[in-house]
Formats: structure tokens, sequence, C-alpha cells
């Protein structure tokens, strides 16, 4: 997994957000990411952290806070995985921001 994983992917998902780096690095083996997103004057802040454990296998977590809701979740599991559960919090995180 490359630094910024989850800023490309927001990115690549998501065209009608805004997605800004407000912090990344890598702390020994762990890459640690900090972002802040928004759709109109709604905004969250994610930060998303993963270390490598064999090849193609991650240990994961992220923690994603808006002003109505707070979600925090974590795993052990491919890119593929990772990708589906970031995924189904991010759109989450999005209906509750335009109240669905």
């Amino acid at each position: 997994m490359d630094m910024g994983y989850l800023f490309d992917m927001l990115r690549g998902e998501y065209e009608n957000l805004d997605v800004k780096e407000v912090y990344s690095a890598k702390l020994g083996d762990t890459d640690v990411e900090i972002l802040e997103v928004s759709s109109g004057d709604e905004k969250f802040v994610a930060m998303f952290q993963s270390v490598p454990v064999k090849e193609d296998l991650y240990k994961w977590s992220i923690i994603i806070t808006s002003a109505h809701n707070t979600r925090t979740i974590k795993g052990m599991d491919s890119l593929d995985g990772i990708k589906l559960a970031l995924k189904s919090s991010i759109d989450a995180m999005v209906a509750g921001m335009r109240g669905e």
C-alpha cells in the first residue's frame, strides 16, 4: 500500500467531494493519513492508518468524525477488502451529511 492510499481512493471514487490532506507520515511501519473532506458546507475528518502484515495483507483502522456522527472501524484485509470497508463507511458518512 502506498502512502496517500485513502486520499487517492477518495479522489478516485468520489468526484463530488473536496479532499484535503491535513497530515501524512510513515511512523515506523505504519502509514498515517489525516484528511479533511467536504461536500458543500458539510465536512468530516478521516484518520486512516495501516501497517503491512505480509504480502497484500494489512492491519488497518479508520476514524471518521463529522458534526453529526463518528465511525470507527478496523480490520486485517487485502487492499480489495480495505477498499470495500472504506467505501461503505464513506458512503454512510456522506449519506448522514445529506440527512438521508
